[in-house]
């Protein structure tokens, strides 16, 4: 029986609510640390934390005493001083193939918010990318996600999970396309520098508009991003000047505080008017601290106001799951025909040996008696035997583990 296990341990949009989920997000200025802290806990042999705007999970390899969920709890407790041990039920532990199995839905694209999701694939890459920088990855880890990759490529290219929109920005512009039609020439302000608000910006302005304004915490990094889109970029102390100017805003940064608030709004909304502002925040957690309530001339949207939008807009998408699971199911024998040898590579080399010196031992003198071509027969016969019984015996453990 293998004495360690691989595991996937994580929250996601279809186990929690976008306030459930805040808490436990890991942002990328927090990858290294979080991975390099959580491979080191005594009992994990290798992993990778995959952290999104919709999911954070945890992929490990661990010995066979270590609970999957306790240890991602021990992790949450030191990195982030967080209980979550209150919270099983929001968390979902998959072993072995089902967690391979996973991680290829995850990269397909078919486990997202946005079914076919592009950029989901972009973010697994760079959670590999920065578990391997802190050398928290291993040859489980690095086969996993390399053949996860062919799994989000080949969906993408054979397949119409990736065609139209798929990304989350790319939802929250085509809400935003109904809002905007009634306003003439609407001022946007982008919050945040980043793929997300890049991506936002570009669909924006293939819907031919293109009054922007951008502000980051870096006021030089937003100007030189606003050039490119020939508008003006400012540091987000500017923010409560740019609000009152801004007709719709658009956030997406790794603050882990709001950076919008209500108190900012007071003054614009206190002049009345038929003016109106919409907020659309991408952040997890969420860049604005303004109730949904907050004022009739105030529309304020998030990832969960996008997940209802999308509910209705995957027909076309849905129609390539039963090929895309065909995909996945390939790559899922070929990974775990590989993974079950690697599993009981030690018990296989073990066995072997035991049974291959008893086997010499007792033949030695009867094979010295036997003509030579009787002794090579008896020699490979008994040879084929010690093979069917490691065999025999790495099926039986197997079957054992499973069944656990």
């Amino acid at each position: 029986m293998s004495n360690w296990y691989l595991a996937v341990c994580g929250i996601n949009h279809k186990t929690s609510s976008l306030d459930e989920r805040e808490p436990f997000q890991l942002g990328r200025e927090d990858f290294a640390a979080a991975n390099a802290a959580f491979s080191n806990h005594n009992g994990i042999l290798e992993s990778a934390i995959v952290s999104t705007c919709n999911r954070v999970e945890f992929y490990f390899v661990a010995k066979r005493d270590i609970v999957p969920f306790d240890i991602v709890a021990e992790f949450y407790k030191e990195f982030k001083n967080i209980d979550i041990t209150d919270r099983h039920e929001n968390f979902y532990v998959k072993k072995n193939k089902h967690a391979v199995d996973h991680l290829f839905r995850v990269a397909a694209g078919i486990e997202s918010m946005v079914l076919g999701e592009n950029q989901i694939l972009g973010q697994i890459k760079e959670a590999y990318s920065s578990a391997c920088a802190v050398k928290a990855a291993g040859k489980i880890v690095h086969r996993l996600f390399h053949q996860a990759f062919r799994v989000g490529k080949i969906t993408r290219t054979d397949t119409e999970m990736g065609k139209g929109a798929c990304s989350v920005s790319n939802a929250a512009i085509e809400m935003l396309s109904e809002r905007l039609k009634n306003l003439d020439n609407p001022k946007i302000l982008f919050v945040g520098i980043n793929q997300m608000i890049s991506l936002a910006a570009n669909g924006l302005r293939r819907l031919e508009y293109n009054n922007f304004a951008f502000a980051n915490r870096t006021g030089s990094k937003a100007v030189e991003f606003a050039s490119r889109y020939n508008a003006d970029g400012y540091p987000l102390g500017d923010l409560p000047k740019l609000l009152t100017e801004t007709d719709v805003i658009i956030t997406c940064t790794g603050a882990t505080e709001a950076i919008i608030s209500a108190s900012m709004l007071d003054d614009v909304v206190a002049g009345g008017g038929n003016r109106r502002i919409i907020i659309m925040d991408m952040a997890v957690p969420r860049d604005t601290d303004i109730e949904k309530d907050y004022h009739d001339s105030v529309e304020v949207l998030d990832l969960e106001d996008i997940k209802h939008f999308v509910a209705d807009q995957q027909a076309i998408r849905a129609k390539a799951i039963p090929q895309v699971e065909q995909i996945i199911d390939r790559k899922l024998g070929e990974f775990n025909y590989w993974f079950d040898h690697v599993r009981y590579e030690p018990i296989y080399n073990g066995i072997y040996d035991a049974y291959e010196n008893i086997r010499r031992d007792e033949l030695k003198t009867v094979l010295e008696n036997l003509e030579p071509e009787q002794s090579n027969i008896v020699n490979q016969a008994t040879k084929n035997l010690v093979n069917k019984l490691v065999q025999l015996k790495i099926r039986l453990s197997a079957d054992k583990e499973k069944s656990e």
